[in-house]
């Protein structure tokens, strides 16, 4: 035993005479590396297999089709989501509720119908309205609840039964909406920023009877001439307008036309306590216009209100548990509400008692960066062109190899399957950030949405990446489509893997809500065979205008089981 112990000792003794600095800063590489690796290995966000075959699709296929893919959330055998499972004050813990609509999401607003169990809320929803350098104001919900039933009865006492809203995103906007399911008119949503006569014709082709519009948006001669059927207008009047006269009419209309005034409308019987309807009866369809370019010519899509619930609906779902709206966050919608897919997502931020900001600067290619510059939002949807922009200005700022190797490690980190948080190496060397609102870091959750058939530029897998570690957010890509209410497919919110998309394509849009199925349907140029399944995009739906459609573009679903472009 001795010997053993004398042989050591001379050992560490040979190592100890030769010791140099080489020797100290190979020692320390030794033990860096070691502890780097601990660090650095830790679990993904979502196990891996969960991405490896995401779809569900059907064991059986019909001649010149796909399989049919699914959901997760609802396999085939179960039904699609048909709505929000309202349950109203009263009703037993294991009802499954009922679909809802437009009155039942303001209900819950309101708190009339409270929030499903230990969901913490102040009671309501809050909205408020970012007005340009003035900061934001906050909207009483009572308020906006008086305004809803004003402006409504109004409406339905001149006999309105389509309503043209052609608005900015507004309070107003969201209180004409939200008045046309308890008063029963069919409101028509005109995506703003039309040349004259491009909305004229589509007052035209809508058979729009009442409007509701921005003061000086248009001339009311050229309306009350061009649209023969027009019979009531309501103008929105900013603060800094009100004392102007906007009730005069110009000559040559006579009584054709009655103008009102919101606000005018509002103050009048601002003593009063209107109360909103409480008829259970079936609320109107919903019109949205699907454009090209705001001179290119509209498709007319006529959305039920079960078409609506559904897809708000499943767009709360999609989200892992954890990862859902909930009363802390701050919702911000930076494209316009004309669009299904931000409107549906801001029904889902109020019906979870979110904070919803109103910008009135919302719409394909915004700049997020002004956009969200006066608030702090944790979850925002953008169109294509506004991410595109966002990533064109955040790469253009890394001009630096320390910056160049803080993005490069944080993309490593998402390839590994996981969001990079704050570390110190992170506070020592931060990769390029965009400004996205006033407190850096709060964005959680960021929804992007292309546009099927339209020219919006491609977002490749690596572009959504780096918009990850520029906003330090899960980035959500979504397939919209004209007669899909919300999203037609949306990516996994862990799913953070790259690909090998060439520079030019999109990334794939991950799998099907739950309140549709896909399948593709062969074309001359693109078949489903036992190696590939490619074809045109089909759906079907409770969130489907008609229940089905054919959607015009041609798409493959991968090897994962993930819905991309050919």
């Amino acid at each position: 035993m001795s010997g053993i112990v004398e042989q050591l000792d001379s050992a560490i003794a040979e190592i100890l005479a030769g010791w140099n600095i080489y020797s100290s800063v190979l020692l320390a590489s030794i033990l860096g590396f070691i502890g780097w690796v601990v660090y650095d290995t830790q679990d993904a966000d979502t196990h891996p297999l969960l991405l490896a075959r995401q779809a569900q699709a059907s064991y059986v296929r019909q001649p010149g089709e796909s399989a049919i893919y699914r959901s997760p959330e609802t396999p085939h055998g179960y039904p699609l989501r048909t709505g929000l499972a309202v349950k109203p004050p009263g009703t037993p813990m294991y009802s499954a509720g009922k679909d809802g609509d437009l009155r039942d999401i303001w209900r819950r607003v309101t708190g009339e119908i409270p929030l499903e169990k230990n969901a913490k809320s102040s009671g309501t929803a809050k909205i408020m309205t970012v007005f340009g350098n003035e900061g934001v104001t906050e909207n009483l919900i009572a308020d906006i609840t008086k305004e809803i039933s004003i402006i409504g009865k109004h409406l339905k006492d001149h006999d309105a039964k389509r309503v043209a809203i052609y608005l900015p995103n507004s309070v107003e906007f969201l209180a004409a909406l939200f008045a046309s399911a308890f008063y029963g008119y069919t409101p028509i949503l005109i995506p703003y920023n039309q040349s004259h006569p491009t909305l004229i014709d589509l007052l035209l082709r809508t058979g729009a009877d009442s409007l509701i519009a921005a003061a000086g948006s248009i001339p009311l001669a050229n309306v009350s001439k061009g649209v023969s059927g027009l019979r009531q207008v309501i103008w929105t009047v900013e603060k800094t307008s009100r004392h102007m006269d906007w009730n005069e009419v110009p000559e040559g209309i006579g009584g054709k036309v009655d103008v009102s005034v919101w606000h005018e409308l509002v103050q009048d019987q601002k003593n009063g306590t209107p109360e909103l309807p409480q008829e259970t009866g079936k609320a109107p369809n919903i019109v949205f216009l699907w454009q090209d370019g705001t001179s290119q010519s509209a498709e007319i899509v006529e959305f039920t209100q079960q078409n609506i619930s559904s897809a708000t609906g499943a767009l709360i779902s999609a989200l892992p548990g954890p990862r859902r709206f909930n009363s802390s966050d701050t919702f911000l919608s930076a494209d316009a509400f004309t669009h299904s897919y931000s409107l549906c997502l801001t029904l889902a931020a109020l019906f979870n008692h979110a904070t919803v900001i109103i910008n009135s600067v919302a719409g394909p290619g915004v700049d997020l960066v002004l956009a969200s510059r006066s608030i702090a939002p944790t979850i925002a949807v953008i169109s294509a062109e506004s991410a595109a922009k966002l990533h064109s200005t955040t790469t253009t700022s890394i001009n630096s190899g320390l910056r160049k190797l803080a993005h490069y490690l944080e993309s490593r980190t998402l390839a590994s399957g996981r969001l990079p948080t704050e570390s110190f190496l992170s506070r020592l060397n931060a990769p390029a950030r965009a400004p996205v609102g006033n407190i850096p870091g709060k964005l959680r959750l960021l929804f992007i949405s292309e546009r099927a058939g339209q020219n919006t530029p491609p977002l490749t897998a690596t572009d959504l990446s780096d918009l990850r570690v520029y906003t330090s957010a899960r980035v959500i890509y979504a397939l919209t489509a004209a007669k899909v209410a919300g999203a037609v497919a949306q990516t996994n919110v862990y799913d953070y893997r790259t690909g090998d998309l060439g520079a030019n394509k999109h990334s794939h849009f991950g799998v099907p809500v739950s309140s549709i199925e896909v399948k593709l349907k062969d074309t001359t140029t693109h078949k489903t065979t036992d190696e590939q399944t490619a074809g045109e995009l089909t759906v079907t739906g409770p969130s489907v205008a008609g229940g089905e459609a054919s959607l015009g573009v041609n798409c493959t679903f991968q090897e994962d089981h993930t819905l991309a472009y050919v």
